[in-house]
């Protein structure tokens, strides 16, 4: 059975509600979900999206701050959505700001480089509500950390509401200040997971009503059903976002049937995902010339670290494993270990030609 639907306010002519402005720094609602869904349709597998929307409303800050994390697409910020203007219909005096993590960074870097970090401080603590949308992004950022772990205070000490998410939970996320994950661990964390099939099929009509779409009943099927496949990539909110996009554009645009349109976007998450770490370590280690044994073993050296490093890259994103999944397949190492694996393989594709080109091939060959 779904429930936990937040109706979203009507707002004025160009989009957005007056008190939901950004100041600088901040950005536009209206940008952020090109088919609109009006609603937060949450299903029994994020029931805790109640207690979210219960901070914000009725009963003012009583989860703070609070920790929304979950992966891309599965409907974080059009969550952020419905909290901001559902708290806009109970406190229409509301001072808001909605920040992304990539924007805070900048403001205080910004601010620093050009003596007016005082000013970007009072801007971001007199505010009732703070979003962050984006804390991944803080990762390697220590001066964007830290001011953060003090508007935090400022805020919570003022009663004001705080509302942050992240693609990754926090013991995930690589070089993060101890103090921000003591601050951010003290309040409500809510891990948003992929709808279920039941909650699918409630977006799907909802998002049919409010375009003027027909959906097929089989393309319903499709869309709602079992994925085929174990280790199938589950249909997230933007893909049904996309569903609607293919079915009001593409019968009209190229003649095709709906199903046929659909088939596009089910397609690409019922893929074959059989690559396994196990795999991946074994071509890693092919391509830079060690054995599987060196790079899960304990080698320091300088090729087998880079090697190393690069199959946690690879096996993070290409799998989605978690820190501590990659350290079992690596011959047992600690997830602290594994994050800074992560990151340094993360400054080499940006400042390595060669280890770049490796991540490239090696990937290409996965895929």
């Amino acid at each position: 059975m779904v429930g936990s639907v937040f109706a979203i306010p009507r707002t004025n002519s160009d989009g957005v509600s007056p008190a939901a402005r950004p100041r600088s720094g901040g950005v536009s609602v209206r940008d952020q979900v090109s088919v609109p869904l009006h609603q937060f349709i949450s299903g029994p597998e994020n029931a805790l999206t109640e207690l979210a929307a219960a901070s914000v409303t009725q009963q003012w800050a009583r989860f703070n701050p609070l920790f929304i994390s979950g992966p891309s697409g599965v409907g974080k910020t059009h969550l952020l959505h419905c909290l901001l203007k559902s708290s806009l219909i109970s406190f229409a005096d509301l001072r808001s700001l909605w920040l992304t993590g990539a924007d805070y960074a900048r403001a205080i870097a910004d601010g620093i480089d050009v003596d007016s970090i005082g000013d970007v401080r009072s801007l971001h603590r007199s505010v009732d509500l703070l979003i962050l949308d984006g804390l991944h992004e803080l990762a390697s950022k220590p001066a964007a950390q830290q001011e953060l772990v003090h508007t935090l205070d400022a805020l919570l000490e003022q009663d004001a509401q705080l509302i942050i998410t992240s693609r990754s939970p926090l013991d995930e996320i690589s070089s993060l200040l101890p103090a921000l994950t003591s601050r951010l661990s003290s309040g409500l964390h809510i891990p948003l997971v992929p709808p279920a099939a039941a909650t699918r099929g409630a977006i799907l009509d909802e998002l049919a009503k409010q375009n003027d779409v027909v959906i097929p009943p089989q393309v319903t099927q499709q869309l709602t059903s079992t994925p085929r496949r174990k280790r199938s990539k589950p249909l997230m909110v933007s893909d049904l976002m996309a569903a609607i996009v293919e079915l009001r554009c593409f019968p009209t645009q190229t003649g095709s049937e709906p199903s046929t349109a659909v088939d596009r976007i089910v397609s690409r998450t019922d893929a074959d995902h059989d690559v396994t770490a196990k795999e991946i370590n074994k071509r890693v280690a092919k391509y830079f010339n060690v054995t599987v044994r060196e790079l899960t073993g304990a080698s320091r050296r300088k090729t087998v670290v880079r090697a190393r490093a690069l199959s946690v890259y690879l096996i993070r994103t290409a799998l989605g494993f978690s820190f501590q999944a990659i350290g079992q397949s690596l011959g047992g190492r600690d997830h602290t270990t594994v994050m800074h694996a992560f990151q340094r393989a993360t400054d080499w594709l940006e400042d390595d030609a060669g280890f770049a080109r490796a991540a490239t091939e090696i990937g290409a060959a996965i895929e």
